[in-house]
């Protein structure tokens, strides 16, 4: 019966008799250690208060980011459309509609192929 090997032992499954019956491969248990309790509680502290809160700040701020874009496009319009012929390359159709839009297709932001749809 074959014998299962242990996770950490996988790296050493061609190298075993090097050492002519020498144990020197660690089991898993032998290779873990338990971790420092300030180091755990350091690492929560830095989780849940500082970048919690930054994870939302920078939600907001790109939020408010996002708001000056579409009045900015309300206001201004759309940047006028120039072809360029490296541009809107098919080899193959998409796999899904018509096979010529993207999968979050708009038809007000997006360029397909000669211009904007509206």
């Amino acid at each position: 019966m074959a014998k299962v090997l242990k996770l950490g032992q996988f790296g050493h499954t061609f190298t075993r008799g090097i050492m002519h019956g020498k144990e020197y491969i660690k089991t898993v248990e032998q290779l873990t250690h338990v971790p420092n309790p300030k180091t755990e509680k350091l690492m929560s502290i830095i989780s849940h208060y500082v970048m919690l809160p930054l994870f939302i700040l920078h939600g907001i701020y790109c939020y408010k980011k996002h708001l000056e874009h579409e009045e900015h496009v309300r206001r201004e319009g759309l940047p006028k459309f120039i072809h360029y012929p490296y541009l809107k390359i098919m080899n193959k159709p998409f796999p899904w509609g018509d096979g010529k839009h993207s999968l979050f297709h708009s038809k007000t932001n997006y360029v397909v192929g000669i211009g904007y749809e509206e």
